[in-house]
This record gives structure tokens, C-alpha cells and sequence, in this order.
């Protein structure tokens, strides 16, 4: 997909492409960490790192205005030489590569947790990567375009989940205010901040956009959208089960949908956050495979999506099947993301900006 030919992307379609890689993660074992280390503050914890994102993103913003708009591998080849750039772009194609295998795999776990306990974990895994290179062969403008299309319809579901919930809230359950402390509130914020990963994808796509005030908004708008739900589902969780039983869950989420009980007619709707998942699943994975694509597209110089699509497919498989078991998976995989996630994600942009700033305010330069 050539952003500089062809129709632009607006803002909301940069925005469905950032919400999906920051919310997405709802649905997963994400909450059970953060509740575990920060407790009932879990929700400050979210608000402390979409704040800290979201001055990232802007710093972002303004070195891609700087640059004219160019995408996050050309600046770096720009700053830095091309080596350098070189190095990036495959560590950002790596990254996303590992980061959609990772989400693939937990993705199939929780479905076999929730809907499909019978089917071996290679099959439901095996189906989600051949939906995701499908979507992949498609192209990146109908991919985009279809991301702007499911991304309201999972908010609207997990919106709906919050709210049908209302009557088992307990806002007892909410203190003591900061939980498991300050450093656990920093530390689970670091776990947070590393699954709001979008900045170099979005980055990635900035030529797409009409201008850099366009590129800006999408960002702006992902973050705020992502912040707001994250902290509404927090509070919803801790104050549902309390912060002590949501750190036992494999899915707050899927669990918050299947406490609703309002008579015998009217419970139990995780059928509807099964549906949202799944397209949650599918979307951010094959936003995934996309950016990877890009960027390996990018620095080899490759135009044929086809046989880059088929050659990170497999790297993607490798990670999706190489784990044993669920209690590997996490201890290897998952927190590796989480661990160290939010220094590449967050950490190269802000060196792109340093450098970028030092020089255009001692030598001119740009």
C-alpha cells in the first residue's frame, strides 16, 4: 500500500489502527499482572502510562513535523546514516513480528479457555494466523479501512459489558486509594505502557496522512479512547471481584461478561465479548504482520507483499507454536513484553526527537 499515492488516511483510520495495538489487550491476562502489583490503584496506574504515552506521542508528533511527515525508518536513516536505519527497520519488523506471535498465541489460549476447551491449541492458533494472513493478502488500504470499521463495534461491546454491570459494583473494593504501593503502581504503569506499543506503527504510516496535524489527531484520539476504557474497566474490575480475586483471572474481561445477572433472561454475555475478541484478535494481530511487512518492505527494498507476507508468516508461526504450554508462554514471552516493550516503543522515538531537537537548535539542520 503506497500512502503517498492513492487516498489518504484520516485521522480516525489512524486512530482504529492505534486503538487496536493499545486496546486489544483488555480481553488478556494483562489485568491479573496489573491488579496483582498495583491492587485497587490499578486504574492510576493506566492513567499514569497513557499520560506518559501520550507525551511521547507528542514529542513524536512534533520530530515527524519536523521531517516533513516522513515515516519513522527515514528519519532514522536521516539523523543517523543508514546503517542505522537499516538496523531499525528490522528491529521494528522483529519486533512486530514477535509482538503478533505473542498476541496470536495468547489470543488462542484464552479462546480455548473460554469457548473452545476441547480443540488442541495448535488448531485454534493454526486458524487465527491463517485469518491474519489472509486479511494481510488484501492489501494495507482494506486492511485499514476494515479496522476503522471493527474498531467501534469492539468499543461499543466492551462499553456495553461496563455498563450492563453496573449493579454488582462495589466501590469499597477501590481502597486502600494507592494499593499495592507507589513502586507497584510504577511498576504495573511500565507493564502498561509497554502494551500501548502503537507510536513506531503509527509512526510507520505518517506519510498516509494529510498533513502532520492529521497524524497528530489519530494519536491523540487512540490514546484518550484507550485511556478512558482501560481506566473505566479497571475500576469496573476491582470493583466487581475485588483486586485480590482479579489477579486469579485469565480474562477480567471475559469474566466481567459473565458475572451480568439480572434475571433468569437477561445474563451472561461474554458471547458477545467472544465476537469482540475474536475481531480484536484478528485485527490488531493482522495490524501486526502489516507493520512488519512495511518495514521489512521498506529497508530490503521488496515490493512483493506476497512473499514478505509468507516469509514473516512463518517467523510469526515459529513464535506462536514454540511455547509448551500457557505457564511458559508467560514466563518467556509475555513478559518479555511486557518487561522491556516500552523501551523500544517508547524509548526510539524519544531518541529520534532528541537528536532531532539538538540538531535544529544548535546547527540548524532541520
Amino acid at each position: 500500500m503506497n500512502m503517498n499515492t492513492g487516498s489518504k488516511l484520516r485521522p480516525y483510520d489512524g486512530a482504529a489502527v492505534a486503538g487496536f495495538l493499545s486496546v486489544s489487550g483488555l480481553f488478556f491476562t494483562a489485568s491479573a499482572m496489573i491488579t496483582e502489583l498495583a491492587g485497587p490503584a490499578a486504574w492510576i496506574s493506566v492513567i499514569m502510562a497513557h499520560g506518559f504515552m501520550l507525551i511521547v506521542f507528542l514529542l513524536n508528533a512534533a520530530c515527524t513535523r519536523w521531517h516533513n511527515g516522513r515515516d519513522i525508518i527515514a528519519v532514522t536513516t536521516s539523523l543517523m546514516g543508514k546503517p542505522v536505519g537499516f538496523l531499525y527497520g528490522l528491529a521494528l519488523s522483529l519486533y512486530f513480528c514477535f509482538f503478533t506471535g505473542v498476541f496470536l498465541r495468547e489470543s488462542a489460549e484464552i479462546l480455548k479457555i473460554y469457548a473452545l476447551p476441547l480443540t488442541p491449541i495448535y488448531v485454534v492458533a493454526g486458524l487465527l494466523i491463517l485469518c491474519v494472513v489472509t486479511m494481510n493478502l488484501f492489501g494495507g488500504q482494506s486492511l485499514i479501512k476494515s479496522a476503522g470499521f471493527f474498531f467501534i463495534t469492539v468499543v461499543f461491546v466492551i462499553v456495553l459489558i461496563l455498563l450492563l454491570g453496573v449493579n454488582r459494583y462495589n466501590p469499597d473494593h477501590l481502597f486502600p486509594v494507592l494499593g499495592g504501593g507507589l513502586d507497584g503502581i510504577a511498576i504495573s504503569g511500565r507493564y502498561t505502557a509497554s502494551m500501548i506499543g502503537f507510536i513506531p506503527a503509527l509512526a510507520l504510516l505518517a506519510p498516509g496522512f494529510q498533513g502532520s496535524s492529521e497524524y497528530k489527531k489519530a494519536g491523540v484520539t487512540a490514546l484518550i479512547v484507550s485511556a478512558l476504557l482501560s481506566t473505566l474497566f479497571y475500576l469496573c474490575l476491582v470493583m466487581t471481584f475485588s483486586a485480590s480475586v482479579s489477579e486469579e483471572m485469565a480474562s477480567g474481561l471475559m469474566e466481567l461478561g459473565k458475572s451480568i445477572y439480572y434475571n433468569h433472561f437477561f445474563y451472561r454475555f461474554e458471547s458477545f465479548l467472544l465476537f469482540a475478541m475474536i475481531f480484536s484478535s484478528v485485527m490488531t494481530a493482522a495490524i501486526g504482520l502489516y507493520i512488519a511487512r512495511k518495514s521489512a518492505g521498506i529497508i530490503l527494498k521488496v515490493e512483493s507483499a506476497k512473499t514478505l507476507t509468507a516469509v514473516l508468516a512463518v517467523v510469526i508461526a515459529a513464535v506462536v507454536f514454540f511455547p509448551a504450554n500457557m505457564l511458559d508462554f508467560k514466563n518467556r514471552y509475555l513478559s518479555a513484553i511486557w518487561n522491556y516493550g516500552v523501551f523500544f516503543t517508547a524509548g526510539s522515538p524519544l531518541i529520534l526527537f532528541a537528536v532531532s531537537a539538538v540538531k535544529r537548535v544548535f546547527k540548524n539542520e532541520i
